[in-house]
C-alpha cells in the first residue's frame, strides 16, 4: 500500500531557488505526496510562484500568512496538520534545496520498522551543495553522532529539512504546545521526540542541502562562515542562552510527563546558573557529549561563563 506524506513547508523571499525545490517534492517515489505551503510574509515574487503551483497541482496547498519568523510558521504548519488525520506521514521541507528521488520512500520504508504505537521520528545524512548544487561534503560522520537524550539536550544537529514523522508525534506536539517562544522548530520536534518516542537515523544522504548567503540556518566548512556563526551565537541572549531557555521550555511544557531521571537530566541543563551542583554535573558528566574534544571544550567554556 502506498503510504501519503504531507510536506509541510514555510517560505519567505524565496523566489529564486524555489521552483527547483517544490519540482523535487513532486517528483518523489514510491509514495503519494502533499504539499501544504505556508508563507511567511514574502516580499518578492514567492507568493507569485506558490500561486502558479497551487493553480496547477490539485496536491498542492497555500497559506499567505503573517510574518512570524521561520520556526513558528513551521509549528504554525504542524497545528494545522494535527486537524487532519489522512496522512500516514509528514515531513519538513525547506525552500532552497533539492530533494533526491528516493528521499520519502526511503523514510517511509524506516519508519514502517518501527513500532506504531511509539512516535516515530526519521532524518538521514544531507549532501551540503553550493548554489549550482556543487557537492561539498556530508553533513553528519555516523561514528559520533549520537540519538540519546542528553545529546538532544546539548547537539543541534538534526535538521528539519530531513525529517520525517508520524501522526502520534504530530499529534502530540500539538495537544502540548511550547509554554514559553520556540528559537528552532527542528530541535523541538527532536527533543520531544528523544524523550517520548523513538528516532532513526539514515546515513545515506537524501537531500542537496544548499549552501548560500541568504540561508537562514544552514552549515559550512569555511573558517569564515564558523567565525560568523560563532559570533551570531552570542549576539542576543536568547542564543546565548538557547539550550538553558530549551531546557526549560521542556520543563514547563511537559513537566509532569517526565520520569524522574530524565526530568532530572533535563534539569541540571535549565538550573546550571543557579546550581552550583548542577553546573559541576554538566562539567563532569560524559553524558552531554558533543562528539568531539574541541566541541567539548567549548561547551565546557559556556558553561564556565554562564551561557550555555
Amino acid at each position: 500500500m502506498i503510504k501519503r506524506v504531507k510536506v509541510l513547508m514555510s517560505t519567505y523571499n524565496g523566489q529564486k531557488y524555489l521552483r527547483e525545490q517544490i519540482d523535487s517534492i513532486l517528483k518523489q517515489q514510491g509514495v503519494e505526496v502533499s504539499l501544504l505551503i505556508r508563507d511567511d510574509g514574502s516580499r518578492d515574487d514567492t507568493l507569485t510562484i506558490l500561486s502558479e503551483y497551487s493553480s496547477k497541482y490539485p496536491n498542492v496547498e497555500v497559506i499567505k500568512g503573517e510574518n512570524l519568523g521561520f520556526a513558528n510558521s513551521f509549528m504554525e504548519l504542524v497545528y494545522k496538520s494535527s486537524e487532519n488525520s489522512d496522512f500516514d506521514y509528514y515531513a519538513f521541507s525547506d525552500q532552497d534545496d533539492v530533494w533526491l528521488p528516493e528521499k520519502l520512500s526511503s523514510a517511509v520504508k524506516r519508519l514502517d520498522s518501527v513500532d506504531s504505537s511509539k512516535m516515530r521520528l526519521y532524518f538521514s545524512n544531507t549532501m551540503a551543495v553550493d548554489e549550482k548544487l556543487n557537492p561539498l561534503f556530508k553533513t553528519h560522520d555516523e561514528a559520533t553522532l549520537r540519538l540519546d537524550k542528553a545529546a538532544s539536550l546539548v547537539r543541534y544537529f538534526i535538521l528539519g529539512c530531513t525529517m520525517v514523522f508520524d501522526k502520534n508525534l504530530v499529534d502530540f506536539v500539538s495537544s502540548h504546545k511550547p509554554v514559553h517562544k520556540i528559537m528552532m522548530h527542528d530541535l523541538w520536534i527532536h527533543q520531544t521526540c528523544a524523550f517520548f518516542g523513538e528516532i532513526v537515523y539514515d546515513n545515506e544522504p537524501r537531500i542537496l542541502y544548499r549552501q548560500h548567503s541568504s540561508n537562514a540556518a544552514g552549515v559550512g566548512s569555511s573558517k569564515r562562515k564558523r567565525i560568523r556563526r560563532l559570533k551570531k551565537s552570542f549576539a542576543t541572549y536568547e542564543r546565548r542562552h538557547f539550550r538553558e531557555l530549551n531546557a526549560k521550555n521542556l520543563l514547563a511544557t511537559y513537566g509532569e510527563l517526565f520520569n524522574e531521571s530524565d526530568y532530572n537530566l533535563i534539569s541540571a541543563v535549565a538550573n546550571y546558573r543557579k546550581s552550583i551542583m548542577s553546573r559541576y554535573y554538566l562539567l563532569s558528566s560524559e553524558k552531554y557529549d558533543m562528539g568531539s574534544k574541541l566541541s567539548n571544550l567549548n561547551i565546557k567554556l559556556r558553561i564556565v561563563l554562564g551561557l550555555f
